[in-house]
């Protein structure tokens, strides 16, 4: 990511993002000493609902393709700025963060404000943004506090450091700092597996670049465990701007943690891990499984991965898939990166402004049969599109269907549930059907400033929504 490309991570993607994950909701499944995660249930308690970030409600019943076409607004809540988190749904209560002071928010399902905490703001004018607060998706997930287990709200603030909030109060319960203000930055969105937190960092937009990391923290005291460092210390680069995706099943059943990277910087050595995707062990993210970078033959001036990696299956082989700023979408298996990809998909204008539609950052979705991978500027049978959604063979990566869209690209993540496909471009929130790529509804927000750079989260019958206008919308049945 370079200066003024609004910042690599697809400029602001970042919050979409990128990441996360979480519990407490209806049910739980136990993943590790002190520690549950929401495996099914309604809810969507972190990131692309879950940590192989497939962004999939399955138990989601009310939306679906006959009754999406009746959506209406419920209510609007308005923040004093910007919203570029997906927001999350656990607890009866919708969480999420915004850039004024850099404040969480805990909402319930009536608009009605719980609490609010602030963490502060990053501002360098050399930068694009120039200013950002919380970027970053909350997790949440019940942890085991001085022995009692509590369910905590996990989040990225808006000055390089992790949080770990009660999330029924609001009350701090730990603060990490992973970096100094206004060089380091956390676009991208905590997973919680085993016990562990795990973020990456990055520059706040290459002005100055940073060295990139990937952090293992302790869920319950969030004291650091292990560090990836992306390039060694002393040197500058690739930083991590998407969330890392969890495979329990990975590293012989160990668990492995699967993040991308943005473009390089200066070193004395070569910088083998900067436009890659780098698979790491859980129990220690130091330790290096397996990695990918693209060919030199597809690298751009800046070609970062902005996004976060989608976990799928294609014919009982497990895979990984992601798409790079150069406007591929790459699928390679998860036991065999260095292989290169099985198939690879270009779906859209590769570029360094991905808020312009040049470069593509949004995560895919997966509903277990199909992967949803939408793109920026692109052209589908001869028309040129400002964005896309197209339904996608995880097996070989050919196009089930295509739908071209006419308002601004696809900047945050696709979610999926009940045979719906929610996702946001310019002005719009779209909801789609999945069989067909028929459009069931949108939404325009026509306030000054409307650009929906966040992704929906599906959830008890509502699509959340926030826009860069301050203002998060509840739509439903």
């Amino acid at each position: 990511m370079r200066r003024g490309s609004t910042h690599g991570r697809g400029a602001w993607r970042r919050c979409v993002q990128a990441s996360l994950i979480g519990c407490v909701a209806l049910f739980f499944i136990l993943l590790g000493p002190g520690i549950v995660h929401a495996g099914s249930g309604p809810d969507w308690p972190t990131y692309q609902n879950e940590i192989g970030r497939s962004g999939n409600n399955s138990a989601e019943t009310v939306i679906s393709p006959t009754s999406a076409p009746h959506l209406k607004l419920h209510w609007i809540h308005t923040a004093a700025s910007s919203i570029s988190v997906q927001p999350v749904v656990a607890n009866n209560t919708v969480y999420w963060g915004s850039w004024d002071n850099g404040e969480e928010h805990a909402t319930d399902f009536n608009n009605n404000r719980l609490w609010t905490y602030g963490t502060g703001v990053t501002t360098d004018q050399s930068c694009v943004p120039t200013t950002a607060g919380i970027a970053s998706t909350s997790t949440i997930a019940t942890v085991s506090i001085n022995g009692t287990p509590t369910s905590v709200d996990f989040f990225g603030g808006g000055t390089a450091a992790m949080y770990g909030l009660n999330a029924t109060t609001g009350k701090l319960i730990w603060r990490t700092s992973l970096g100094s203000a206004p060089s380091h930055f956390i676009w991208s969105s905590p997973a919680v597996y085993n016990g562990s937190v795990y973020i990456g960092i990055s520059s706040f937009g290459d002005c100055p670049l940073v060295q990139g990391q990937e952090v293992q923290l302790n869920a319950s005291t969030g004291a650091i465990q292990h560090i990836f460092n992306t390039v060694p210390t002393g040197c500058i680069g690739p930083g991590i701007w998407g969330s890392a995706s969890i495979d329990p099943s990975g590293n012989g059943g160990q668990g492995a943690v699967y993040v991308t990277t943005g473009n390089p910087g200066s070193c004395s050595t070569s910088e083998p891990y900067a436009y890659s995707i780098i698979e790491l062990s859980a129990s220690n993210v130091s330790t290096v499984l397996g990695s990918w970078q693209i060919p030199a033959s597809q690298q751009l001036t800046d070609t970062d991965f902005g996004t976060t990696p989608t976990l799928f299956t294609a014919n009982g082989t497990n895979m990984v898939g992601a798409v790079n700023k150069n406007g591929y979408y790459y699928a390679l298996k998860r036991d065999a990166l260095s292989a290169g990809p099985v198939w690879e998909d270009k779906v859209g204008n590769g570029g360094d402004c991905p808020q312009c539609g040049t470069g593509n950052i949004s995560p895919s979705s997966w509903d277990g049969s199909t992967l949803y991978i939408a793109s920026g500027n692109t052209t589908i049978n001869g028309t040129n599109c400002q964005g896309s959604l197209r339904a996608v063979n995880p097996a070989t990566g050919s196009y089930i269907w295509q739908h071209c869209f006419g308002n601004g690209p696809v900047l945050g993540p696709v979610a999926t549930a009940n045979g719906v496909i929610a996702a946001s471009q310019g002005q719009y929130l779209m909801v789609l059907n999945a069989s067909s790529g028929a459009t069931l509804f949108r939404y325009q927000d026509t306030n000054s400033g409307s650009l929906f750079y966040g992704g929906p989260s599906i959830s008890h019958g509502i699509i959340y929504v926030g826009n860069m206008d301050g203002r998060l919308y509840a739509i439903g049945t």
